[in-house]
């Protein structure tokens, strides 16, 4: 065998042994990770296809996963609000069984609605990761301050008016939103009408401080009621949330105020017993209102006149609502696993390898690299002894 042969021999055997080492580490890289390739190139034409598919995917991983976050909220409002209208319940059930004329039953009474009161605060105060879920957007502050203290702050007990003339009544809210129109909330609080939240808000004293606030009061007093909304899917979004200001629970402190009142009316003072009357069917009102909700009415000239109306939603309602977004959430996600699973589908058999045939084909190419081994020690043991001749 001529030099020139032996060489060209050589250098063809020992790129059989290069391209079979780049094979095996190919083969081996997938046995390992089941993966066809570590780098775009190794899919070919199927890499622009491979790309837009993982990138679909990732949007649907981050949609399933807001959903899911915003699930556990939801779950947290339904209990929490189960609880609120137990709380209201009970109420509801010793108002009814309240005898004016029974001490016991006024203490009862008394030691009821502190009670609730502590339950009611710890429930409008409730956390999930580390949020107020009544917060509102105000959420790394807790809502609701000193509720007990409140209902026997003697400078909170309600306004009475002679059921004689006027039945009591509760006052409206007036806040200005900015705009030279005032808005009107509706709120059970006999307060000034300047009062931007209820005086059971934890920030109460500094938001309602000032008998004219400024626009940045007014809007932090605003903010606080503000629902959030979140994409629950392309072109789709929902909003939910209540805050410890909802009208509802509004309505709900103040018949604790009410039956309070009542209850510190001893039944030994026979001419209070029309006030105490009076407190009792306020009382009796306000829950009807927290359960039940109100349906707003726009007022009218008429003739025949009518009087505005603020609408309340009551807890059912809420609790509904949130019922609903539950399912629209639900839904969604639904739809992002049923999409998420074509898609992982198609990356599969984009992206994926046969692990049995890579295996066979990992044997077959180390089996050729040692045979390369062998032809190329061969030429060079016959280059060798050429040389030694």
């Amino acid at each position: 065998m001529s030099a020139i042969s032996s060489l060209s021999s050589f250098l063809q055997n020992l790129s059989l042994v290069q391209n079979s080492q780049s094979q095996i580490a190919k083969l081996t890289y997938q046995v390992d990770t089941g993966l066809k390739s570590q780098d775009l190139q190794g899919y070919g034409t199927q890499a622009n296809q491979l790309l837009n598919l993982k990138s679909a995917q990732t949007t649907e991983q981050n949609y399933v996963s807001n959903n899911t976050q915003t699930q556990t909220i939801l779950s947290a409002y339904d209990a929490t609000l189960g609880q609120v209208k137990t709380d209201a319940t009970s109420l509801s059930a010793s108002l009814n069984a309240f005898s004016a004329t029974d001490t016991i039953s006024s203490t009862n009474l008394k030691t009821l609605v502190n009670s609730l009161s502590v339950d009611i605060a710890a429930t409008l105060n409730s956390q999930v990761g580390g949020r107020y879920l009544y917060g509102g957007t105000r959420y790394t502050t807790a809502p609701v301050g000193d509720l007990t203290g409140y209902l026997n702050n003697v400078n909170n007990v309600p306004s009475f008016v002679s059921p004689a003339t006027t039945p009591p009544t509760v006052t409206p809210l007036t806040v200005t939103d900015g705009k030279t129109v005032p808005g009107t909330l509706p709120s059970p609080q006999t307060s000034p009408p300047t009062i931007l939240v209820p005086g059971y808000d934890s920030q109460a004293s500094t938001l309602n401080a000032s008998a004219i606030p400024s626009a940045t009061t007014v809007a932090a007093a605003t903010q606080t009621v503000t629902s959030q909304t979140t994409a629950i899917a392309n072109n789709q979004t929902t909003s939910y949330g209540v805050s410890s200001n909802d009208p509802t629970f509004q309505h709900l402190v103040y018949a604790l105020q009410n039956a309070l009142a009542a209850a510190n009316i001893s039944p030994m003072t026979p001419a209070l017993q029309s006030q105490q009357q009076a407190y009792l069917d306020q009382a009796k009102s306000e829950i009807g209102i927290v359960l039940n909700g109100v349906t707003a009415v726009t007022a009218s000239a008429g003739p025949p006149a009518v009087t505005a109306v603020a609408g309340v939603t009551g807890i059912q309602s809420l609790q509904d609502q949130n019922g609903l977004t539950q399912s629209a959430v639900a839904n969604a996600n639904t739809v992002h696993n049923q999409t998420l699973a074509t898609l992982d589908s198609q990356i599969t058999s984009i992206d994926q390898v046969d692990p049995a045939t890579v295996a066979a084909e990992l044997t077959a190419a180390q089996n050729q690299l040692a045979g390369s081994y062998k032809v190329v020690s061969s030429v060079l043991n016959d280059t060798l002894l050429n040389y030694l001749k």
